[in-house]
C-alpha cells in the first residue's frame, strides 16, 4: 500500500503518518485530556458550609469533575463514588450536622426503576439535597426516607420535597437511606402535575395499601372458614 506526500510548512509528510495519528495517537490524547478532568477525593477532605455550621465528607474516594460552592451549597457536577453509579448533578447542604455520604445506587427491572442514597448524619440538624432526577411530585414516583433500622421517617414531618425534587430532612441522626422508586415502566410514563388530585397524586401508594389490605382480608376469610371446619368436625 502506498501512501501519497503531502506538504507541511514546507516539508513533505508522509499521508500514512498523517492517518496514523489521526487514528491512533490523537484518541489517546483526548482521553488523557478527558482523564484531567476528573478530580480525585478521598474521605480525609472535607466541603464545609460555613455559614449553616455543617459539613459533607464521604465515606469511600471518588472523583467529580467539578465541585462549587454557592449560596451556602455544594453542587458536584459527574460525582462517582467507589462502588456506586455516576451522579451527574448532585447538590447538597447541610445545616448543624455533619454528614458522610457513602453510596449512591440504581436498580432498574421491569416492575419498578429505583434510585437509593445513604449518608450518615451526627447532629440533628436539616439536610437539604437535590439528586436532579426530575420535578415533584410525579403519580409514578414514590420517595421513602428511613434511618438506622430502616425506621421509616413521616413525609411532612420529617421530610418534604418541593416541585423542583429539593428534599429537606429534619432532625434525622444516625444512618439515613432515600429510595427514589419509579413505577413508570408499570403504569406508564406519566407529566409530574401538582394539580392533579391527591389519589391521582399517589395512586402508586393506593394501590400497594389495597393489595395489601386484600392479602390480609382473604388470610382472615380463609382462617374463619378452618375454624368453621373444625368446629362441625367436633
Amino acid at each position: 500500500m502506498a501512501f501519497s506526500l503531502v506538504t507541511i510548512n514546507g516539508n513533505k509528510v508522509s499521508a500514512g503518518v498523517a492517518i496514523f495519528v489521526i487514528i491512533f495517537v490523537f484518541p489517546l490524547f483526548c482521553s488523557y485530556v478527558q482523564a484531567q478532568t476528573s478530580i480525585a477525593f478521598s474521605p480525609a477532605e472535607q466541603f464545609s458550609v460555613p455559614a449553616y455550621n455543617g459539613s459533607i465528607s464521604f465515606a469511600v474516594n471518588g472523583t467529580y469533575s467539578k465541585a462549587t460552592f454557592e449560596n451556602n451549597t455544594w453542587t458536584f457536577s459527574n460525582l462517582l463514588l467507589d462502588r456506586s453509579q455516576p451522579l451527574e448533578n448532585f447538590h447538597i447542604s447541610t445545616q448543624n450536622s455533619n454528614i458522610t455520604i457513602s453510596s449512591y445506587a440504581t436498580f432498574n427491572n421491569t416492575v419498578v426503576n429505583s434510585i437509593r442514597l445513604r449518608y450518615a448524619v451526627e447532629g440533628q440538624g436539616k439536610q437539604i439535597l437535590n439528586l436532579n432526577l426530575g420535578a415533584e411530585p410525579n403519580p409514578s414516583v414514590e420517595w421513602s426516607v428511613t434511618v438506622n433500622n430502616n425506621v421509616s421517617l413521616a413525609e411532612g414531618k420529617s421530610w418534604s420535597i418541593s416541585h423542583d425534587g429539593t428534599m429537606t430532612v429534619n432532625g434525622a441522626s444516625g444512618n439515613v437511606s432515600i429510595v427514589r422508586f419509579d413505577f413508570s415502566a408499570l403504569f406508564g410514563n406519566s407529566e409530574s402535575n401538582s394539580n392533579l388530585p391527591f389519589y391521582q397524586q399517589h395512586s402508586v401508594a393506593i394501590l400497594i395499601a389495597a393489595a395489601f389490605a386484600l392479602v390480609v382480608v382473604v388470610a382472615v376469610l380463609i382462617k374463619v372458614k378452618n375454624r368453621k371446619q373444625t368446629s362441625e368436625s367436633d
